[in-house]
């Protein structure tokens, strides 16, 4: 499912225009990006949380047995669904 049919879907279920429809899920995505991009943990009840964190690259040295961080890699975007969104998804 894209954009389009979510927004359609909740035309046909609401009495809001397609235009406002797109307009809040844009405002909702936007503001849930801006704020996992800031380091903050979104969570939303039933559904899920959204969370950002930086992963080191850890090597093992052959020789001495002991762990280098090599440089830090990119960051890393984390979803975890919420009780709700499982069991909805186990039931189906």
């Amino acid at each position: 499912m894209n954009k389009k049919e979510i927004i359609e879907t909740i035309f046909h279920e609401t009495d809001m225009t397609k235009k406002e429809i797109d307009l809040v899920l844009t405002k909702f995505l936007e503001t849930v990006m801006n704020a996992v991009a800031k380091g903050e943990k979104v969570q939303l009840v039933g559904f899920g949380s959204f969370s950002c964190c930086q992963k080191n690259l850890y090597l093992k040295s052959p020789r001495t047995e002991t762990l280098i961080v090599k440089k830090p890699r990119d960051f890393t975007i984390k979803f975890s669904p919420g009780k709700f969104f499982k069991e909805k998804v186990n039931v189906s």
